[in-house]
């Protein structure tokens, strides 16, 4: 593991005060970090979109956005949800703390400030986010090795972004919180890595498959746990990968799960899985029509393959606002 230093490190200071503000940066850049200031939470977030810090300071009360608010707002983008946030404020009621923990505040420093206890939480912070971002690397590798599986054969091309895609759409639909939505996206991307361990004459073959050729690629939910469980951030995924071709009556593979035993976020991509793979083209078969889709899926639930609750709030949602 890489640990990165002082020199290497970016520090956003937000804060009105003009002179707390320059405490923060001449301490800091005494340590030999760099530092970026902003006057309110506006300002920041501007900052944070020109360049990317490793750490935000922010004061709880300023003009134009609050610590609050602007801790919410870098927590709830994709993109910033994982930079770190120190929320700096006086005494503080219990409700209000609690509320900045729900906006995603990684730690508190109080004033009048306290130097070694400042640096302390700003050192601690930034080595968890060194490892955060050695995660985040070790996932784009692994998202970008299923875009390498796709890549062999244009008619899969895309199927992984789209199924994360879909997945986070019906699953805002159906009201899953932040934490579920990521672990959609994640697994409806990685949910087929496990086809890296399938031939390719398998995986490209334009007829259907003969009995032994199956066996094989039944294996790829188990491959790819086997893949992704080597980084413990992956484990809220692992029974999407393991279990997306699982179906409600215990037809599916490859444990022949029932009912209550697949999990509602399985049951989510599970949906937008088959929706994708009939309304795309494929080598065996013409894109199906969204109708027709549709069609074959509800003949589907009453095989008891899929939540039928599910389907029919994704039929909504794409027949709405033309999702898929």
């Amino acid at each position: 593991m890489t640990t990165r230093g002082a020199g290497d490190s970016t520090i956003l200071i937000a804060d009105d005060d003009q002179t707390a503000r320059r405490f923060l940066e001449s301490l800091l850049n005494a340590e030999g970090y760099r530092v970026a200031v902003a006057q309110d939470g506006l300002e920041a977030l501007e900052r944070i979109q020109e360049s990317r810090p490793d750490l935000c300071i922010v004061d709880f009360d300023m003009p134009r956005m609050n610590g609050l608010e602007t801790c919410r707002r870098i927590k709830g983008t994709h993109e910033t949800r994982l930079l770190p946030v120190i929320l700096v404020t006086g005494l503080l009621p219990e409700d209000e703390k609690t509320r900045a923990i729900g906006a995603g505040c990684d730690d508190f420093l109080p004033k009048p400030y306290e130097t070694d206890a400042l640096l302390s939480r700003v050192r601690s912070l930034l080595r968890i986010k060194s490892l955060t971002d050695e995660l985040e690397d070790a996932e784009d590798i692994l998202m970008t090795l299923v875009r390498t599986i796709e890549a062999k054969d244009r008619y899969t091309l895309g199927h992984a972004d789209r199924v994360g895609r879909y997945a986070v759409a019906l699953g805002r639909a159906l009201g899953c919180n932040a934490f579920e939505l990521e672990t959609l996206r994640k697994g409806g991307v990685l949910h087929d890595i496990g086809k890296l361990g399938i031939p390719d004459v398998i995986l490209q073959k334009a007829g259907p498959l003969d009995d032994h050729e199956w066996e094989v690629m039944r294996k790829h939910p188990l491959i790819g746990c086997e893949i992704c469980q080597r980084l413990k951030s992956l484990d809220d995924i692992l029974p999407i990968i393991r279990h997306h071709h699982e179906c409600l009556d215990g037809t599916g593979y490859p444990d022949g799960k029932r009912a209550v035993e697949i999990p509602k976020l399985v049951r989510i991509v599970n949906v937008v899985d088959i929706y994708d793979a009939l309304t795309s083209r494929r080598s065996y078969k013409e894109a199906y029509p969204v109708g027709k889709a549709f069609q074959t899926m509800w003949e589907e639930v009453e095989r008891g393959w899929w939540d039928g609750d599910v389907v029919k709030v994704w039929e909504e949602l794409v027949k709405r606002e033309h999702v898929g």
